[in-house]
């Protein structure tokens, strides 16, 4: 599987009931890919996956799957903090289509490196497709780069890390050197980081669906030697991303307050418990939600939305 560019997490839309909207959740597959995505994820932290029963993830990946139809690779996030529920999402999502499993390090009980090569050494055997760790520790260093050199050199499968760490770039270096290149790295973290994994090797970024088209763009500059455009683009979306990333939950409401307006799901409700904002605030998001759309309606034809 080869992924350069944007692979966006998406959403899970809900009815006034709370219930999965599965027309919506189509219909922003369809925009992602629209809008220049190079792959898709879901059902992970953006897409609420922790409010989520485990047959609506199950669910949800199928959707995902069969909708997008082979357009772009899939990656659905299985992971658990049991090897046993981890493997059969995995199996699963592996007997649906999908192009490979993205498994968060397990953090309701932490364990240590050699557990955690137990833990994804079963989960790499378990399945043939593609798997990638997510090192999701937002507030720290992150995993030690052996433990992905070591998967690697145990288990061809493990291609990708998608890194959620404080200043990654150094360790995303030493990935893919140690590695020999087997590993593949990619930046979460809602896209902010993008120009820091560009800078160090990173090979995509994974953020929230809404900003495909600009973040699409944006490679496109990059890659075409347009760096200072390609900034400008960035900066541009910079304010949005900044103040969206003060909390996952905001993030992810001004997410689909954007696709909403771009009339990629039909509401912008989140599941309880959520956060709900005071006026100030909200018209702080209205702002920073109609600077984005306006952007959006700027790309040129070929990632607009």
């Amino acid at each position: 599987m080869n992924l350069r560019g944007v692979i966006p997490v998406l959403t899970t839309p809900f009815h006034a009931d709370a219930s999965i909207d599965e027309s919506s959740l189509r219909s922003e597959i369809d925009f992602c890919i629209a809008s220049g995505a190079a792959g898709l994820c879901a059902p992970a932290f953006g897409s609420e996956y922790y409010k989520l029963s485990d047959a609506e993830r199950w669910r949800v990946a199928e959707v995902v799957v069969q909708h997008s139809a082979h357009r772009v690779p899939i990656l659905v996030n299985t992971g658990s903090p049991s090897i046993r529920s981890t493997v059969d999402f995995s199996r699963y999502a592996e007997s649906l289509g999908a192009d490979g499993v993205m498994v968060v390090a397990p953090r309701v009980v932490p364990l240590g490196i050699a557990e955690l090569i137990v833990f994804f050494g079963e989960v790499c055997r378990s399945i043939k497709i593609p798997v990638m760790l997510q090192d999701a520790d937002f507030q720290g260093a992150g995993l030690p780069v052996r433990l992905f050199v070591d998967l690697a050199e145990r288990c061809p499968n493990f291609q990708f890390v998608k890194l959620e760490n404080v200043l990654p770039g150094e360790r995303c270096l030493e990935i893919i050197k140690q590695s020999g290149g087997k590993v593949k790295v990619l930046y979460g973290w809602g896209g902010v980081r993008l120009f820091d994994g560009l800078a160090h090797g990173a090979c995509g970024i994974m953020p929230g669906p809404a900003l495909t088209g600009v973040f699409a763009h944006i490679f496109k500059l990059y890659d075409g030697g347009e760096a200072g455009e390609a900034k400008n683009w960035f900066y541009r979306i910079l304010p949005f991303l900044v103040f969206a990333l003060e909390h996952l939950e905001l993030l992810i409401q001004m997410e689909k307050r954007v696709l909403m307006r771009c009339g990629a799901i039909v509401s912008d409700r989140l599941r309880e418990p959520t956060l709900h904002l005071d006026t100030a605030y909200q018209q702080q998001v209205e702002e920073l939600v109609a600077n984005v759309v306006a952007a959006l309606a700027e790309l040129p034809q070929t990632t607009s939305v």
